[in-house]
């Protein structure tokens, strides 16, 4: 099948599902099919701070109808933050939309831990990523930590990278939950891997953003 993705939102992750989805094309010898449209980034920005869904939803529908003609069968959107409008947008969409939330879903019900922290956007972390709550206890960061999580998290999705204060204050948060008892911790943001990639951490780690590319590339071996 062919894919047809939405980029730019955070431009490392457009690149992350691109380079990954054809590491695994190769590994399993399909061959790949894949278009990619920008999303104006500040534009996108203006729209989530200020809650504008309708806005952002026609705005990704039109993206996806460009790849519609460009012959891709469905529209991924890979960001978490961008599916503050995702009703909206499946509505609008003329593609099947392929968010990242329904496959995580699917993952946390066979999943042995039910208490899990949560590290992302305000916006994530307050709504339990956009009401994912059956059978899950979540703990975010308390109030201390809970807005210079969302401050970190912001800096790295627009500056696509890490510096030692971003990692820093995300790591710290996430051991937090760790300790207040969280089975493991759920990156609440498809960029968070360029924070916990690159470290050894003594406890267990759910990116959404692998959980999603998996699916993704599942769907494009067919």
């Amino acid at each position: 099948m062919h894919v047809g993705l939405i980029g730019g939102i955070e431009p490392a992750v457009t690149f992350r599902y691109y380079q990954r989805l054809f590491e695994i094309a190769l590994a399993k010898k399909f061959s790949l099919e894949l278009t990619v449209v920008n999303c104006d980034m500040p534009q996108f920005l203006n729209n989530f701070s200020q809650d504008k869904k309708e806005n952002q939803a026609s705005i990704f529908a039109e993206l996806a109808s460009r790849l519609q003609k460009a012959g891709a069968d469905f529209v991924v959107l890979p960001s978490i933050g961008g599916s503050f409008c995702l009703n909206e947008f499946i509505k609008k969409s003329p593609l099947p939309v392929q968010d990242v939330i329904t496959p995580l879903r699917t993952y946390l019900d066979t999943y042995k831990g039910k208490t899990m922290g949560l590290v992302g956007t305000n916006k994530a972390m307050d709504t339990k990523i956009y009401n994912l709550t059956d059978g899950i206890n979540w703990l975010i960061p308390e109030a201390e930590q809970f807005d210079d999580v969302h401050n970190s998290y912001v800096a790295l999705a627009t500056e696509g990278k890490a510096n030692r204060q971003i990692s820093k204050t995300l790591i710290s948060a996430s051991k937090k939950l760790i300790d207040r008892g969280a089975d493991a911790v759920v990156l609440g943001g498809t960029d968070l891997f360029l924070v916990f990639e690159n470290h050894q951490l003594p406890f267990e780690i759910i990116d959404c953003a692998d959980i999603h590319i998996g699916h993704i590339a599942t769907l494009a071996a067919k």
